[in-house]
């Protein structure tokens, strides 16, 4: 009777090496899909600003046989694309300014007290993210209009001031509810007042949570179009506004893709910018202040 063979024992170090392969198979499959979902339509978009139009881009050319910055001149030339990067510019800092004013109070009671209908009113905050804005706007420019606020820059920031609150209360509160009880125990019982414990303790401890809620509403303002096509327009034009202007009936691809570049680029910037100061050592250090 033959003997049974021994099991082979594998070494520790091949298993760390085939566990470090797996990573580094994962690691690129990740890396290739966000070049596909990202870095591909993006160079896309550029590549299409920049065609020619005496020298069309057709298949099955993979890039344009000619580079002019024709698309560019005719945007700026011929819409009403300027004064729509006014608009837009000046309207999504108010509505961000008015986001956190309103919100601030509202995400405190949510983080920090309990009281009757607290679960209620968190998922009533979120109602105008979960309905269609096309819904809301045309209920608000009935209620606007009737009021008096339809075709005016105050309409449009309380408009998108109300599609873009949920994002600052919800950072916000979750901020709150991530301050530890114990760090304001200890501020209360050295002696610290109702407006010290606010500057200096409960503000610098959510300033990480309220930048992210001031980004996410900043280019949610900055990308609304529903409300804006219903309420201001043709009195106020926002850069979206634009950008449906060239993807309506008459798909004008290349004129679309200059007025996405130019709503993208300062999107982009902003959460570079956001990157560098929302680091995980910035609220290590706010910590240490205590």
């Amino acid at each position: 009777m033959s003997a049974l063979a021994a099991p082979v024992a594998v070494a520790p170090a091949v298993v760390k090496r085939r566990r470090l392969k797996a990573w580094q198979f994962l690691t690129l499959l990740v890396i290739a899909l966000l070049i596909a979902w990202t870095v591909i339509p993006l160079f896309m978009v550029v590549m299409w600003s920049l065609v020619n139009p005496d020298d069309p881009w057709s298949p099955p050319a993979v890039l344009p046989p000619s580079l002019s910055l024709a698309q560019w001149h005719y945007v700026f030339e011929y819409s009403n694309i300027v004064n729509s990067v006014i608009t837009s510019f000046t309207l999504a800092p108010v509505v961000t300014l008015l986001s956190f004013v309103l919100s601030l109070p509202t995400a405190y009671a949510l983080g920090r007290l309990d009281f009757l209908g607290k679960e209620v009113l968190r998922v009533l905050i979120l109602l105008p993210i979960v309905l269609p804005g096309m819904v809301i706007a045309m209920f608000l420019s009935r209620a606007f209009f009737a009021v008096g606020l339809g075709q005016t820059f105050i309409g449009l920031a309380l408009g998108h001031t109300l599609l873009s609150m949920p994002y600052m209360l919800r950072i916000l509160t979750t901020a709150f509810e991530s301050i530890p009880q114990d760090v304001i125990d200890a501020a209360r019982n050295l002696g610290a007042g109702r407006l010290a414990l606010v500057t200096s303790i409960l503000i610098p401890m959510v300033l990480p949570g309220l930048v992210a809620g001031a980004i996410f509403t900043f280019i949610n303002s900055l990308e609304e179009f529903s409300l804006t096509f219903v309420i201001g327009t043709p009195t106020f034009q926002t850069i979206p506004t634009i950008l449906y202007d060239y993807l309506g009936y008459h798909f004008v691809r290349t004129n679309a893709a200059v007025v996405s570049i130019i709503l993208l680029v300062p999107s982009l910037l902003l959460l570079f910018a956001t990157e560098r100061f929302l680091k995980a050592e910035y609220l290590s250090s706010a910590f240490g202040k205590f």
